[in-house]
């Protein structure tokens, strides 16, 4: 298929990495005329393996795309919205932001067929051109409205480092990973740490613990499906790990405040309840936010 990607961050090319590696033709939309011409994904630290890549300049490029994977970050998709609507309705697409706001954004256009995707695994930019998988997780794509056919041969021989799972309850897993996100990132970006430094320094495990044990009161129709085991876990198996937050905020970059926290604050208001560990988080966090907006 040709899979056209707007975003060449971390979760962009990952996803062209793996995309290429399953023989589709991989075309990026970026907007930096001097973004370098050769991408590359670095699997282990012993070798670097070239993501053969079209690039394109302009949004109109990809109107004959089979597919259109949208892997910019929340707060910049407003800014896409008319080039997107431009496009032929019929170009299926995937949005992989973190946070719930994106939801109402996809509402907003006029595709047929739309997709959500929740990504777990560690990724990070080592330079303009090359990113390293840090950690394997799982992605799980759910339909938000239409149907595609051909799902099936977007990773038809899903490989292990690169699991895809699809789901029909795909805003529950959203939720979820909003949750994990909000008692991970805040705390790891406020006390500038890797992720497990939260179970392992007794002070941090223990705040971690409270806000979790918030969530659980106000959303206690996850208490079953949401253990504590499993924050642990993955703090653990992401030890090393910096937060997207943390390094948005390390490279004085507009944090993904309002949709990930923000939205799960606003969610325990629509029950008339509080999230006081949280939302104490929050504001601290969109002070320092203020600070990106600068540099944005």
């Amino acid at each position: 298929m040709n899979i056209g990607i707007i975003g060449a961050g971390s979760i962009g090319m990952l996803f062209g990495a793996y995309l290429a590696e399953a023989k589709h033709s991989v075309t990026f939309l970026v907007r930096n005329p001097n973004t370098p011409n050769k991408f590359y994904i670095e699997k282990s630290k012993a070798a670097q393996h070239l993501i053969p890549c079209n690039l394109v300049y302009s949004m109109d490029k990809l109107d004959e795309m089979d597919l259109i994977i949208l892997a910019v970050k929340y707060h910049h998709l407003e800014s896409l919205k008319d080039e997107l609507d431009a496009l032929p309705k019929d170009i299926p697409l995937l949005f992989l932001q973190n946070g719930l706001l994106h939801l109402a954004f996809a509402n907003t256009l006029k595709h047929e067929t739309i997709m959500i995707g929740s990504v777990l695994h560690g990724a990070t930019k080592k330079d303009a051109q090359t990113v390293q998988h840090l950690g394997v997780g799982v992605t799980t794509i759910g339909m938000w409205r239409g149907k595609w056919t051909r799902i099936g041969e977007l990773l038809p021989n899903t490989n292990e480092h690169f699991p895809v799972e699809f789901s029909t309850q795909i805003e529950d897993v959203l939720f979820k990973k909003a949750m994990l996100n909000s008692l991970i990132n805040p705390l790891t970006t406020i006390a500038r740490v890797p992720n497990g430094e939260l179970v392992q320094n007794v002070a941090y495990k223990s705040i971690v613990k409270n806000i979790y044990d918030e969530l659980i009161e106000v959303f206690e129709e996850w208490k079953d499906r949401f253990s504590w085991d499993e924050v642990v876990t993955l703090c653990t198996n992401t030890r090393y790990n910096h937060s997207s937050m943390l390094k948005d905020y390390e490279n004085g970059r507009l944090m993904e405040l309002d949709t990930i926290v923000g939205a799960i604050i606003e969610e325990a208001s629509k029950r008339n309840k509080k999230l006081p560990i949280l939302n104490t988080f929050y504001l601290l966090l969109n002070e320092k936010n203020k600070v990106g907006e600068r540099h944005h």
